[in-house]
């Protein structure tokens, strides 16, 4: 199917999906920039309402057209909302299909489209890290990034098997979804070897090729469709690859990065396929959770509280089986908060396109973790902990960001389990 098919289908899909809406609002609540502006406009009702009459030709792509669409975060938590099931996704997905790059043109400044291309280059991405601290106009979101990294190696685990201790069953082999052309993953290195060692030492084998890369949500989000396409092929066929020399794969693990797994899950119906791995691409405590903990989980004494990664729990669903987890940890206090549903606004570089709109949103979400009093705030996704770096700094919140699977190694650290530390010393090449 060409590109230009594929975007007819699109379209066709999200006036459908557009029809479906009963114009109840359960959604407003849930929405991001809804609860900032309290324009209808600004809600997935009203951009449904748009994106149906601009679809069918009732209305032109004015400039006040473009902005409401773009201000919509992706986030979906108005499809968990929608008591009809209607897939948003699809609808502002339409959107970008039938508007190509009006749209994407309008959200996304040049400089942040050459960067993306840019950015797909290890080395580029390692000098962007390095100097975005101290060179003018790079983006807010960048300099986020740069505050979350960390000084462990991505090279020292690519292209490697880990294999669980002698000592503990080998319970599933797993393939770990990272690449050094994504600055997600150049920065946040520490969660990776966390992730290796937490499913190791839980019988995992965990085999981290190098041939992965960008799973394509970036692409997608700002309409570059046939960028996502490749993007996914590719990454299939990696894992195609991994299935034959190996005999079999049980799981594509994505280390806590809910837009990534999320893309992960839309694969099949970007390629209109069935790849087999429904079901399959999992989180590491969702892997957990359905095999079991295993290992002596020592006293982790804090006062956490979760945010929940939009995608993590809007699409693929993992946010109980996490929370199932951490809740094994002992010492943990675990506080809920009021907005831990509602999208923090970090996806897509968002705070650099609509600062003020991200503002407000991180506002409400501020308030309510100064109200708690926490010791660390656990985030489920690399781009939000980008996000909530650059806010942790702006207003001296004085509270650790942490991952879940980041806590549970720390838990297993803190346990009796001799030779955990020294795991991604042990492992071989591919």
């Amino acid at each position: 199917m060409g590109i230009a098919d594929y975007r007819k289908l699109m379209i066709e899909e999200g006036l459908n999906e557009a029809y479906r809406c009963v114009h109840c609002g359960f959604c407003l609540p849930t929405c991001p920039t809804y609860r900032v502006t309290f324009n209808e406009a600004d809600s997935p009702r009203g951009r449904i309402y748009l994106v149906k009459e601009l679809l069918t030709g009732k209305i032109k792509p004015t400039d006040s057209l473009l902005e409401h669409l773009d201000r919509c975060v992706i986030c979906r938590r108005c499809e968990t909302a929608c008591p009809s099931g209607v897939q948003y996704s699809k609808i502002i997905e339409a959107a970008y299909a039938y508007l190509g790059d009006k749209l994407t043109n309008y959200g996304y400044s040049s400089f942040v489209r050459t960067g993306l291309k840019l950015l797909e280059n290890p080395t580029i991405i390692r000098l962007a890290l390095s100097l975005s601290q101290s060179i003018p106009g790079i983006p807010n979101h960048m300099r986020g990034f740069a505050r979350s990294r960390d000084r462990e190696s991505l090279d020292v685990v690519l292209g490697r098997v880990f294999e669980p201790p002698r000592d503990k069953p080998v319970r599933a082999r797993a393939l770990l979804f990272t690449t050094n052309s994504c600055v997600a993953w150049q920065s946040h290195t520490h969660l990776v070897h966390a992730t290796i060692r937490v499913l190791t030492w839980n019988g995992i084998e965990v085999i981290v090729p190098r041939e992965f890369r960008c799973c394509g949500a970036p692409y997608m989000h700002m309409g570059r469709f046939d960028k996502a396409i490749e993007l996914a092929r590719h990454n299939i066929n990696v894992v195609n690859s991994y299935v034959g020399k190996y005999g079999g794969v049980d799981y594509v693990v994505i280390p806590d990065s809910g837009g990534c797994q999320a893309q992960w899950l839309e694969y099949d119906r970007l390629l209109r396929s069935d790849s087999g791995l429904r079901g399959r691409v999992v989180n590491p405590l969702q892997l957990l959770d359905a095999i079991g903990v295993v290992g002596d989980l020592g006293p982790v004494k804090m006062r956490i509280s979760v945010q929940h990664s939009c995608h993590m729990m809007n699409v693929a669903k993992a946010h109980e089986a996490i929370m199932r987890v951490l809740g094994k940890i002992p010492g943990l206090e675990i506080k809920g908060l009021s907005t831990a549903d509602i999208c923090c606004g970090a996806g897509m570089m968002y705070p650099d396109r609509h600062p003020d709109l991200a503002d407000g949103i991180m506002r409400m979400k501020i308030d309510d973790v100064n109200r708690v009093k926490l010791d660390a705030l656990i985030i489920e996704s690399v781009t939000c902990k980008a996000h909530w770096a650059n806010y942790v700094h702006k207003y001296n919140l004085g509270i650790r960001l942490m991952y879940p699977t980041e806590l549970m190694d720390l838990s297993y650290r803190s346990g009796n389990n001799p030779g955990y530390e020294n795991i991604i010393n042990r492992s071989r090449e591919i």
